[in-house]
């Protein structure tokens, strides 16, 4: 289904009705704008088409007929409406303001998308439809999502914020909740905490592809990345881990076939941690911002990246001393070393990459930026 959509906005673009905002480090698609005049256009054919309901603050907080809408486009600064037959609606994005909808959310049965601040842990009992859960916390403290998720089979993205916690698999089984075992077939997206019972959240998770991790000690680490391997569709990975928690370090044992995109923050891997993430052979993306430690960073002829395009080092702490060749890097397009204050030079010879278009060196010792070669 996403692949069909995005076959339809790279059409629209290509007529120029929707312009390309930001792409992401891979080349694709990450945000797109419309011009004003059309954007009037589209939302004119919505209403005439009764597709879609917008009301702005001079539009009455209630007019004939919403009751009825199955798709309401709110911009109310002021105040929130919503239809007294709110059942019907399909899709409620409601991140963007202050209110809370824990006590709406319930009773939305054919909700497909929702996100929304939440003070509380809304019950999704009678959400069966959902294929798309985005919840952040307004409070900064933990709050457990109700055991019923794991009855939700339909469920393929779900984006919770750091203090938002999926519940253990196992005490919804031991209540006997839904059909057993319980496991999230179609779930695509997840974020998780490390804690106890997250390597059992993965298991149960089998046909992952993107996966953000959190990590606030290393008591759980080793069993974590171990499940890992049993992803054997992830394509993206964000591992997460406060500053407290180091020294960890990656297992040689570790091998995603299919991943694609790495972003490590905090994680002040060691140097010849490298060496195992040259063994991704699809690696595209790799990202760290504070991902490794140490005063060198040599490649031998043996680590190779395959298929890595775009790399972004960014504070990598102590660093001293970056030793590798062209051949380390043989697809590589984009280069950016950020705050690397003590590195003394680049490797000549990474000049020599023919893929490359761009080094950007920013807040280094010798700052500099380069343009395509």
């Amino acid at each position: 289904m996403e692949l069909v959509a995005e076959e339809y906005l790279e059409e629209l673009i290509q007529r120029s009705l929707i312009l390309v905002h930001k792409r992401r480090a891979n080349g694709r698609i990450k945000t797109c704008k419309i011009h004003d005049l059309l954007r009037q256009l589209c939302i004119r054919e919505a209403q005439i088409e009764n597709v879609v309901l917008v009301m702005h603050d001079n539009v009455p907080t209630y007019l004939e007929g919403i009751d009825y809408q199955r798709r309401v486009m709110i911009t109310l600064r002021k105040h929130i409406y919503l239809p007294r037959h709110e059942s019907l609606l399909k899709v409620l994005d409601v991140l963007n303001t202050h209110h809370c909808f824990c006590n709406v959310i319930p009773g939305l049965v054919h909700l497909r998308y929702v996100a929304a601040k939440i003070d509380e842990a809304p019950s999704l009992a009678k959400l069966w439809n959902l294929h798309t859960i985005i919840f952040f916390r307004s409070p900064m403290t933990d709050l457990n999502l109700p055991l019923e998720i794991w009855t939700m089979s339909k469920i393929r993205h779900l984006d919770i914020g750091r203090h938002i916690h999926m519940p253990n698999p196992l005490e919804a089984e031991s209540r006997g909740i839904g059909e057993q075992p319980l496991f999230l077939n179609n779930l695509q997206t997840i974020a998780l905490p490390s804690s106890s019972f997250a390597a059992e959240i993965l298991r149960r998770t089998p046909n992952l592809q993107k996966l953000k991790i959190t990590s606030e000690s290393t008591a759980h680490w080793s069993v974590i990345v171990d499940s890992l391997n049993s992803l054997k569709g992830l394509e993206a990975l964000q591992i997460s881990a406060a500053t407290t928690c180091y020294p960890i370090s990656l297992s040689s044992d570790i091998f995603l076939t299919n991943l694609k995109k790495l972003r490590l923050y905090f994680t002040f891997f060691p140097w010849e941690n490298m060496t195992v993430l040259a063994n991704l052979p699809n690696l595209e993306v790799l990202k760290a911002h504070c991902g490794f430690m140490g005063t060198d960073w040599r490649l031998n002829q043996d680590d190779v990246f395959l298929r890595l395009k775009y790399l972004e080092i960014v504070f990598g702490y102590k660093l001293e001393r970056f030793e590798a060749t062209s051949d380390n890097f043989p697809m590589l397009e984009n280069l950016r070393l950020y705050g690397l204050h003590n590195l003394e030079k680049i490797p000549q010879s990474i000049g020599e990459i023919t893929t490359l278009h761009l080094i950007q060196i920013e807040n280094s010792r010798r700052t500099r930026k380069l343009g395509k070669l």
